[in-house]
């Protein structure tokens, strides 16, 4: 399957309204094994996987999605299984497991616009505060979601990501309880999109530019989490500067890219000077 042919599937898919949200072209698919070989399958909502075609608009999209959830798992954090494919033209695709699907059963999930009763187009109004809020009120194990949740802010600032929006968290419902969800779309959106110039998608201590520290302390404050979880935090993402290099230069991002996005992390390092 080409890139062209995905592109179109995926404009087919968002006007047949069963698309996954989001703006970037996704496609919500199963995998079908045979003797023969395997083969992934467009299908509607109940699809197992999520695939990213390339963006005709903003190159290497889904190279930086994978990178990016790479260096998530780099520094311990959940994410969602993932990989990068080859389309029949040579293009590169990104593929997610979803976690709300198991063997064909639906694992109830609501992301924070629905639990904060925000209609969708409503996503980018809430506050990162708020989203700490409903974790300390809805999560089974509050004080370990809340740390998380922290770090996933900090993670995603720290990798140029201004677009983690009310819909990107999520809390996951099962007979162990409520608990937040594995990461998901995190993605560098300054190296795509560098003309966006806001360096969150939601207020932090009431801002989302000119970013300090002390916001970060600020939002640790909000949720309870003891000052020496925050700067064990602070540590971890601040002494893995040559691990992250690595990670980068190992990546399928162009050299171009694979530059851009190292001078992104290494500006952000700034945070903790």
């Amino acid at each position: 399957m080409n890139n062209k042919l995905l592109k179109t599937l995926g404009e087919q898919t968002i006007n047949e309204r069963i698309a996954v949200t989001g703006v970037q072209p996704k496609l919500s698919v199963t995998l079908k094994k045979t003797k023969e070989h395997n083969r992934l399958t467009i299908v509607g909502l109940w699809g197992e996987y999520i695939l990213k075609p390339q963006h005709p608009d903003f190159p290497e999209m889904p190279q930086s999605e994978d990178l990016t959830m790479h260096l998530a798992s780099l520094f311990k954090m959940p994410t969602c299984d993932h990989a990068l494919m080859e389309a029949s033209d040579g293009s590169l695709v990104y593929l997610a497991k979803r976690f709300d699907r198991v063997k064909g059963h639906k694992v109830h999930m609501e992301d924070f616009c629905q639990l904060s009763e925000f209609l969708t187009e409503n996503k980018y109004r809430g506050s990162y505060e708020k989203i700490g809020k409903l974790i300390l009120k809805y999560c089974t194990q509050t004080g370990f979601d809340a740390l998380t949740y922290f770090e996933l802010v900090l993670f995603s600032f720290l990798t140029g990501n201004n677009d983690m929006h009310m819909k990107n968290f999520s809390v996951l419902y099962t007979d162990e309880g409520v608990s937040l969800s594995p990461a998901y779309d995190l993605l560098n959106v300054n190296l795509v999109n560098p003309q966006d110039d806001e360096e969150l998608a939601l207020t932090m201590n009431g801002k989302k530019k000119r970013i300090r520290l002390s916001d970060f302390d600020v939002l640790a404050r909000s949720m309870n989490i003891p000052e020496t979880a925050v700067r064990n935090t602070y540590n971890k993402f601040s002494s893995s500067n040559k691990e992250v290099g690595k990670m980068i230069e190992a990546s399928f991002l162009s050299s171009e890219k694979k530059a851009l996005y190292l001078e992104i992390w290494n500006k952000k390092q700034r945070l903790f000077n």
